[in-house]
């Protein structure tokens, strides 16, 4: 049936090409009710900009955006966030992630291709009121195109450095537009331990597109994108002696994803008000496969893999008269998750059985096993649900603009675990032949929560020059540590142990389901800040204070633990300034962003230290970028140089702040030749292969960092027909 459908659009006449506009009429199906007029705390980006300056990754905003860092954490899956001194490694991701007015439910799926994305907006600041959960720090709002914007075709290839590889081609004809695209890379960094890339891989996307505007029925936007990913990871370094010793690891590591959402948007239009539907069925697939020691030793593995399927709705209405809008959104969600930690010879050494040997006495003898290797299996079912009302009203009094909105909110969390182990011991010289010892846990865990998110904010026009004031509260969604729960059963099965040859241990088994659970983090936004538009001159500059309480963070037990938990801190505050400038006149044109971010504990004790006073971890006190470049027109043809800057640090990495990467400077460049059926592009990033570490942690003891990637360069080519 497709095939039939694009056979027809190939043969039918060629439709014309026009550059996709910014906005769409509030009419359209395809434009979005719940973006806020931009204020200065918006930063806005049109498919030309987005691919003048290459970015085509979320990741690539960092910098961009005023006090935005999305680093590069090893894998896709670990696509963490940080925004004005806020972000977690793990689980809920601080911004909302929305693709044509449909919400990405899961952090694993933040790392995507930009793929004719038409416009991205970023707002800064919690946008709890009309998007809820997980939109503690902000809103990433990716609108793609559709043939309502183009008519035509798009393509595009490019190929650069360490074997990147990347092509693609979009038909827009009638009602109906497709997209696929296809990325390869062969990896930056190698592995010492075989010879092999670390990283790297492939990723293959698709998306279909019918719109259809409305007649004598609903405006019609039903969008389907499904993609599949396979890359290698985790380049990690291990520190020693105060040297970074190179990457160098014996087991397969790596990460796989398949994602397809079906979203279908519906635009009722009555007499006095207009109706908007989102539906979306989500599915993500994912197996996380790692050598979770990073060293050469034989001594554990850990893979995770994930079963999700998640059903979304929102409604909106919205009257024709007055500046309203009210809305109900719900979802659930379910997942199933398995992680199974696998340990080796020198594990078993190592972590269990000379800890076991210390308890016992000497009558006993020392602890073996039969096994040279046995698993930790861990399975999870964990279900989400939740629901919300809301609404927002803007009042219009001349100069002034005043909102206020509330949004009720809920969520449910339940979380279904089995965790178990068999192993057969012996005692040399008591008890030489080995013995069962079988090791389970398993039972229910539920979690509730209420939200109550009110925002106020005023804004007022003089001209050119626009001051806008806000306070609002926003939350990031709270969970289950299900990372830690090999180390639950590890110190279950020693106590097992130890009963069983007739030793008590003092403390037994330390943690329990019960408080894995992590509560939700909250907080409240005072900010103030201006814009000043003219014809060649967009300015904004923002002032922020943020009060946030139970603030998430990652932590690792201490010693030789496996595992990793979310812990909340008691209180943190952030306060900071961000500044925005776009320039063009004539053949100039420069672009510059700033952010600067004081985020401290202002309490916070983890029970065994102090990090009260404390700079907050990963997230950086600066981000800078800058841009300028200047076009030569050339007939019908013209040529575009460009220069660019970025700039991010200092960046604090544990809670102590003993460790820190300072700030550091990218520089890079693009030449563009822009024919009118396309362009021919040569860029490059990183030109003077600085080298710095994008990312710092602790497992058993060692401490690991990766360090960025070198100098790259990638040259390309554009069809618009």
């Amino acid at each position: 049936m497709w095939k039939l459908i694009l056979i027809s659009l190939l043969l039918s006449a060629p439709g014309k090409a026009v550059p996709p506009p910014d906005t769409l009429a509030a009419a359209s199906v395809a434009a979005s009710w719940k973006l806020p007029q931009a204020g200065p705390q918006t930063t806005t980006l049109s498919l030309h900009e987005l691919e003048a300056k290459g970015l085509s990754a979320p990741r690539d905003l960092s910098a961009e955006v005023p006090n935005l860092h999305i680093p590069d954490y090893g894998s896709s899956m670990t696509s963490s966030i940080y925004l004005r001194g806020l972000g977690s490694r793990i689980d809920n991701p601080v911004i909302g992630l929305y693709i044509d007015d449909i919400p990405v439910l899961d952090k694993n799926a933040y790392d995507f291709s930009f793929m004719d994305i038409r416009q991205v907006q970023l707002l800064r600041g919690p946008q709890g009121t009309l998007f809820g959960r997980n939109s503690l720090a902000g809103v990433l709002s990716v609108q793609t195109l559709s043939a309502d914007a183009w008519q035509g075709v798009r393509a595009r290839v490019e190929g650069g450095s360490f074997g990147t590889v990347k092509a693609g081609a979009s038909l827009y004809r009638g009602p109906l537009g497709v997209s696929l695209q296809f990325a390869h890379s062969e990896g930056w960094y190698s592995n010492t331990w075989d010879g092999s890339r670390c990283d790297g891989g492939n990723q293959v996307s698709l998306r279909v597109r019918y719109t259809k505007a409305a007649s004598d029925g609903p405006a019609i936007d039903h969008i389907f994108s499904a993609s599949a990913l396979s890359q290698k990871g985790y380049p990690y370094r291990r520190l020693a002696e105060g040297i970074l010793l190179p990457v160098s690891y014996n087991d397969p590591s790596g990460y796989r994803r398949i994602t397809a959402t079906d979203g279908l948007r519906l635009l009722f239009t009555g007499e006095k008000a207009q109706l908007r539907s989102v539906t979306a069925l989500h599915l993500l697939l994912d197996r996380m496969y790692m050598d979770n020691d990073f060293t050469p030793a034989a001594i554990f593995t850990l893979e995770q893999t994930q079963r999700q399927g998640a059903l979304t709705q929102e409604i909106l209405l919205r009257p024709h008269r007055g500046d309203h809008v009210t809305g109900f959104f719900g979802f659930l969600r379910y997942n199933a998750l398995s992680a199974p930690v696998t340990f080796w010879q020198d594990g078993i050494n190592d972590l269990i059985l000379s800890h076991a040997n210390e308890h016992l006495p000497d009558f006993v003898g020392k602890l073996y096993f039969q096994e040279e290797s046995f698993p930790i299996t861990s399975d999870f079912g964990l279900l989400y649900g939740g629901a919300a009302l809301f609404h927002e009203s803007r009042f219009h009094l001349g100069e002034w603009v005043l909102t206020a909105g509330l949004r009720l909110d809920y969520e449910g969390q339940r979380m279904q675990y089995d965790s178990r182990a068999l192993i057969h011991f012996y005692y040399i010289p008591v008890h030489p032949d080995p013995y069962p010892c079988e090791t389970r846990y398993q039972g229910v865990v539920p979690n509730h929560n209420f939200q109550l998110l009110p925002k106020v904010a005023a804004r007022r026009t003089w001209g050119k020059m626009a001051v806008t004031a806000s306070v609002a509260k926003g939350y990031k969604a709270g969970g289950f540590n299900t990372q830690i729960f090999s180390d639950i059963l590890q110190n279950q099965m020693m106590t097992d142990l130890m009963d069983l040859a007739g030793v008590k241990l003092e403390n037994g088994v330390s943690a329990s389901a019960r408080n894995t659970r992590y509560k939700p983090e909250s907080c409240w936004n005072f900010e103030v800040g201006g814009r000043y538009v003219s014809p060649h001159l967009n300015a904004s500059l923002t002032a922020f204070y943020i009060d946030c309480r139970n603030q998430q963070i990652t932590v690792f037990p201490p010693g030789k633990n496996t595992g990793r938990m979310m812990a909340n801190a008691g209180r943190s505050f952030s306060t900071g300034v961000e500044a925005e400038l776009r320039y063009r006149r004539n053949r100039w044109g420069l672009t510059a962003a700033y952010g600067f971010t004081e985020a401290r504990f202002r309490e916070y004790h983890d029970g065994n230290n102090d990090y009260s006073g404390n700079h907050i971890p990963y997230c950086p006190q600066q981000t800078v970028a800058v841009q300028g470049d200047y076009t030569q027109p050339l007939g019908k043809t013209s040529l575009r140089a460009g220069i660019s800057w970025q700039g991010t640090g200092r960046i604090w990495w544990d809670e102590a702040n003993s460790l820190s990467q300072g700030f550091y400077g990218l520089l890079g460049g693009h030449i563009t030749w822009t024919t009118p059926w396309g362009s021919l592009y040569l860029r490059g990033s990183n030109l003077l292969n600085h080298q710095y570490n994008t990312f710092y942690f602790k497992s058993m003891g060692n401490a690991f960092f990766q360090q960025a990637r070198p100098r790259s360069a990638v040259l390309g080519i554009t069809l618009e027909l």
